[in-house]
């Protein structure tokens, strides 16, 4: 039998020629074209891949992908460029990466095939068959189909295997930490020192000072897209963090997560983003609930009640405009709540005869660069479960929905009676309940955008993976 070490070996020298011959060919083509700058840019791209070879082993690309997807809104409000397009490339680059890389070694890819794969896999063949609706837009869906479901399927197949110990996953909820820290911070100093040219160009001249200028107050978007998105950014981060802060081991991680939850309180506070104020509420709720103590409910139910009654029952603290906006979150007669009533109401006869949507992307202000004419489109959709309506119709939102709720169902049973290490079982207890209620605001707001959307099919997948940790700490400890 031939050696598969020689195997794989022989077959990488072939592929080395192929590829350096498509090489030459290609910066032949691009000198003739294009010019001696493409040439260089694509001649170096050999380098990069050696490099990126080398680290790729340690997680490190992806750790830098994640931060890369923290902060890409924020850069691009000083660079113009197409964030879309980018993170498509760096997800497909990623990808790329690691089945080049399984050429030279083997990676245990049975740890990608779990229910969360094969459910994100549906969810992208609905949406691949979306080009096929007669109202499709290609180029629209060429760019929402990352966001909607492509990088759901290529992280459920990837990270499993590139985040192969339960450590990978620890440092990069630190990074995280350390993002949302930063995130806060931004937010801070935009309210003490103001904003910079760049956030004033882009309240004042492209029109963000319409929903950031409000009667409450200013609304403080840090280094994000907005303040809805910072906002839900800081909630989610608030969750987590302030939960795991309880039950992580190192002194040092337990400092740091509870200073991030409560950076993230007044980086929530400072967005004056209301649905936002549903992420920590409901998320707590959803928390005692898979802990199954009765005095732990009880302590949160009686939280809860209180809040919502100081915000519904009471005026205290209404000369403060945080708390003044956070209120009329439950006033019917707020302006906000009427009108996107009313746009829903718009909304119901123009989907009649649309069951699988106008396509991908096409929804809101996304439509205008593809000039189209649909009554639609010029509604704002307001929401995630909105624009997913509008996009893929009512066929593709229930199917979402649904697989939404067999996706928690499956997170919350391994969390609950299949992970048995104390500390890991309520860190996923934490990250389901951000999630649920991350998705609670989604009734309000979309949470698709950067670095939203990414985060949260990241944080599922590490949900699926949490067994092969289990039994890791298991072995550890077994052997300590």
């Amino acid at each position: 039998m031939i050696n598969r070490h020689v195997m794989f070996k022989n077959g990488s020298s072939y592929i080395t020629t192929v590829a350096f011959i498509i090489g030459l060919c290609a910066i032949y083509l691009l000198t003739l074209k294009g010019g001696i700058i493409p040439t260089l840019l694509f001649a170096c791209l050999p380098l990069l891949a050696i490099i990126t070879a080398r680290v790729s082993q340690k997680q490190y690309y992806f750790y830098a992908f994640f931060i890369i997807n923290y902060i890409i809104s924020g850069i691009s409000r000083y660079f113009p460029m197409k964030t879309g397009m980018i993170m498509l490339g760096l997800t497909l680059g990623i990808g790329c990466i690691l089945f080049l890389k399984n050429i030279f070694q083997t990676y245990e890819w049975k740890r990608s095939f779990n229910l969360l794969t094969i459910l994100w896999a549906i969810w992208f063949l609905y949406c691949l068959l979306e080009l096929f609706n007669p109202y499709s837009v290609t180029d629209a869906w060429f760019i929402a189909i990352n966001g909607y479901a492509l990088f759901p399927l290529i992280s459920a197949i990837i990270i499993p295997v590139l985040f192969r110990r339960f450590k990978n996953f620890y440092w990069l909820l630190i990074i995280w930490a350390i993002l949302s820290l930063f995130a806060a911070f931004k937010g801070y100093w935009q309210k003490s020192h103001g904003f910079d040219g760049a956030e004033l160009y882009w309240l004042f001249v492209e029109g963000g000072a319409k929903t950031h200028i409000i009667y409450s107050g200013i609304r403080y978007f840090s280094f994000l897209s907005d303040a809805a998105n910072f906002g839900i950014t800081m909630g989610l981060s608030m969750t987590i963090f302030g939960i795991s802060g309880f039950f992580v081991k190192a002194r040092w991680a337990k400092c740091l997560f509870w200073l991030t939850a409560l950076a993230s309180l007044y980086g929530l506070m400072i967005s004056g983003t209301r649905s936002a104020v549903a992420v920590p509420l409901a998320g707590l709720c959803i928390y005692t609930i898979l802990c199954r103590s009765i005095k732990n409910l009880l302590i949160a139910g009686s939280l809860f009640v209180i809040v919502i009654l100081f915000l519904t029952q009471t005026t205290i603290g209404n000369s403060n405009s945080l708390i003044r906006r956070v209120r009329s979150t439950f006033n019917k007669e707020d302006a906000s709540f009427k009108v996107r009533g009313e746009n829903k109401t718009r909304m119901i006869p123009l989907m009649r005869d649309k069951p699988f949507g106008i396509g991908l992307g096409l929804s809101g202000k996304r439509s205008k660069r593809f000039d189209v004419n649909d009554k639609l489109s010029e509604l704002p959709p307001d929401s995630l479960l909105t624009m997913y309506w509008i996009e893929t119709g009512i066929i593709g939102i229930s199917l979402y929905l649904s697989l939404l709720v067999i996706i928690f169902i499956r997170a919350s049973y391994i969390a609950m009676f299949i992970v048995k290490d104390k500390q890991l079982r309520n860190i996923l207890f934490s990250i389901i309940a951000g999630l649920a209620g991350v998705f609670v605001a989604a009734y309000a707001n979309d949470i698709t955008t950067y670095p939203n959307g990414i985060l949260i099919n990241i944080l599922f997948v590490f949900l699926f993976v949490a067994p092969y940790y289990d039994k890791e700490l298991a072995e550890h400890e077994a052997t300590a």
